[in-house]
């Protein structure tokens, strides 16, 4: 079947057919360069979603604690009261 898609190549001067060479060449160099590209972009966007999972567990984290700090502050404020009038105590 290669004998088909060469056949076009028929009756081209040296020239033409090494420049040919070249194109197709370069052509299978760009395709392999591309796979690595897309590959490379593939990795990265999978390292990208990793941190986001972090990101997002860590937002997680401090909403948790903010929401604790903040439930626990009423005791707190109760708690001072109490620890100031022992503190004034000679």
């Amino acid at each position: 079947m290669s004998w088909v898609v060469e056949e076009w190549k028929e009756g081209l001067s040296t020239r033409a057919l090494q420049k040919i060479q070249e194109l197709e060449s370069q052509l299978d160099k760009l395709k392999k360069e591309r796979q690595q590209r897309q590959f490379q972009l593939e990795s990265l966007e999978a390292a990208l979603q990793k941190q986001k999972q972090k990101v997002i567990v860590l937002m997680h984290h401090v909403t948790s604690n903010a929401f604790l700090f903040c439930s626990s502050l009423p005791s707190m404020v109760s708690l001072e009261q109490p620890l100031a009038l022992l503190e004034a105590i000679p």
